[in-house]
């Protein structure tokens, strides 16, 4: 890397970790964006199954309701 800014102060060696660190904040940062993104979308199908699923759980919990 040389001897040039941050390899100066730090070292070639501390220089390369802390690059490292950037890139995997980076990936990090990307794969909790893609979650954050993707969290509450369903797909129609999905759903579909989930209003079924909650609707037959409502009614074992209270045969009453319609």
């Amino acid at each position: 890397m040389g001897n040039s800014g941050v390899g100066m102060l730090l070292g070639d060696t501390s220089a390369t970790l802390l690059w490292g660190w950037f890139i995997g904040a980076f990936v990090l940062g990307g794969a909790i964006l893609y979650g954050v993104m993707k969290t509450g979308r369903l797909r129609r199908s999905e759903r579909a199954q989930l209003d079924r699923n909650t609707a037959a759980a409502q009614r074992r919990d209270d045969p009453q309701k319609p």
